[in-house]
């Protein structure tokens, strides 16, 4: 066995057996722990690659607005409000690259959740709520099927399905397929009615709930984004 390990094809063997033991590993404790540590990895080794564009853009930014970033506050793990980073002079897609600080600082995955506003959770039905236990992600994982038509309670439905699987293999075709639409220049939708309007104003357009509800849900939101900076 020792000399077969010493030649090439034992080599080659032995690395593929020792890929699989690590992938296994990986993929048992995803949803747990290294998913957040892969997370961690790939956004520092993305950092350190496109230092110089992001340095560019964060000057570029600070020269047309006066700041290199603005941020905006979303609906994060457990319902806890975190803000999320844009270049602030940028437009486009380039504006997003900022979203790799995020990941890096643990409020975003590379492959989650929809953000959600704080006035959409708070007209969100309780038993979507396992969504809140995934991080919202640069790219959302509604991508592998493609739900065009999907309506907001269908996403909140495959949100805590996500939510509750997180697996590696899956997380694995997301991200491939995204690169590949990426390289097509498709830009086709898959967040359905996600897509066009936040929750509320869907709800509202719906006539779901009245513009005093649709108020009332704005001002929830003002209320507890002050009382949290406040803090």
């Amino acid at each position: 066995m020792l000399e077969f390990l010493s030649t090439p094809a034992g080599r080659a063997v032995l690395g593929v057996f020792i890929a699989v033991v690590v992938l296994a590993l990986l993929d048992l404790n995803y949803r747990f722990f290294a998913k957040a540590l892969l997370d961690f990895l790939f956004a520092l080794t993305v950092v350190i690659i496109l230092s110089p564009l992001l340095v560019t853009l964060a000057i570029i930014s600070r020269v047309k607005a006066g700041k290199a970033f603005e941020t905006v506050p979303y609906l994060g793990v457990k319902c806890k409000i975190i803000y999320l980073h844009t270049f602030a002079g940028i437009h486009g897609r380039l504006k997003y690259f900022a979203e790799i600080f995020d990941v890096l600082g643990g409020k975003m995955s590379f492959i989650g959740v929809k953000p959600l506003e704080i006035a959409d959770g708070a007209l969100m039905d309780d038993k979507y709520m396992e969504r809140f236990t995934a991080r919202p992600g640069i790219i959302c994982h509604m991508l592998a099927g493609g739900y065009d038509g999907a309506s907001y309670e269908d996403m909140f439905a495959l949100d805590a399905r996500y939510a509750k699987r997180r697996e590696l293999f899956t997380d694995i075709f997301i991200f491939i397929k995204w690169l590949v639409l990426l390289a097509r220049g498709e830009d086709k939708s898959y967040l359905g009615e996600a897509e066009a309007a936040s929750y509320t104003q869907t709800l509202l357009e719906r006539g779901a709930i009245t513009q005093s509800g649709f108020e009332q849900a704005q001002k929830f939101a003002a209320d507890t984004l002050s009382k949290n900076e406040g803090r």
